[in-house]
């Protein structure tokens, strides 16, 4: 949103919108009206008229200024110029209007007010919906409203919401931290109650939205060195023959991350030996 006017610049401070222009005759809103003898009806009225756009661009009625824009390009008896006129101004007044709502919803956004901000940035999108940087604060914004003020709440349902935001623009990468941040906050909650299966795929989510978690990786390797812990005491077993020993921790593996191979590997030599015969007659677990 920092397009320089032609002939003039355009400043955008906590909301408030002030137009400079250079005093240059044929510019928007200082526009040099043609001479009455060749003006037509409607051209006159538009010259009578203009002065109230801008009384609205003043007092910072961007709708109404654009409603006004809007009307006029109705009339067809409108000159060349007053309708290039128009058109300039159309495009001046949605880029200075989404400047200043954009604005309003950053002082918002600084005081915790992210109702009050996502308000005002769908206000400022309604003047410039292609704006795919005004797609993506929204979707911040959107996602600041779900986690604020959720800390130590339920995890899962927080998450649900956000993969519900998610789910409307499946492409967009926007919430993936949090996303990211959420699933982490999720697999520890799970840790700490005791459910490391859970945990342990909650981290890795985590870590596929936003692979910087340092949380997540934490408590992923914390998880998957319990599995290694548990298969290296199953092969142990084994090899002292104590098959139900083994067997006992390769499930206790398992159901903690079923898809680990070596424990998988492991199982799958277990089932095959002849139910406790000799060690000389079986494989061996590595």
């Amino acid at each position: 949103m920092s397009r320089t006017l032609k002939n003039g610049f355009l400043v955008v401070t906590s909301g408030v919108v002030l137009l400079c222009f250079s005093g240059c005759s044929t510019d928007s809103f200082m526009h040099s009206f043609s001479s009455f003898h060749e003006e037509s009806p409607d051209d006159q009225q538009f010259r009578k008229e203009y002065p109230e756009l801008k009384a609205l661009l003043r007092d910072n009625h961007f709708q109404k200024a654009l409603e006004w824009v809007t009307g006029w390009e109705k009339y067809p008896g409108l000159s060349d110029a007053n309708k290039q006129l128009l058109r300039k101004d159309k495009n001046t007044i949605c880029m200075i209007g989404s400047a200043y709502y954009m604005g309003i919803a950053k002082e918002r956004r600084k005081a915790g007010r992210f109702r009050g901000a996502l308000e005002a940035l769908k206000r400022a999108r309604s003047f410039t919906p292609q704006d795919p940087t005004l797609r993506k604060d929204i979707e911040r914004t959107e996602a600041q409203m779900i986690v604020s003020g959720q800390e130590g709440e339920d995890w899962g349902e927080l998450l649900q919401k956000l993969l519900a935001l998610k789910s409307r623009n499946p492409s967009g990468t926007t919430i993936d931290p949090t996303i990211g941040w959420a699933y982490g906050k999720l697999a520890e909650s799970e840790y700490v109650s005791g459910r490391f299966g859970l945990a342990l795929d909650h981290s890795r989510k985590a870590l596929l939205y936003q692979n910087t978690n340092d949380l997540a990786a934490r408590i992923r390797d914390r998880v998957s060195g319990m599995v290694r812990k548990l298969v290296g005491r199953a092969e142990a077993e084994y090899r002292g023959h104590r098959y139900p020993e083994a067997k006992v921790n390769l499930e206790k593996a398992m159901q903690i991350d079923p898809q680990d191979s070596q424990a998988r590997k492991d199982w799958q030599i277990l089932s095959e030996t002849p139910g406790g015969g000799s060690s000389g007659d079986q494989a061996t677990l590595k």
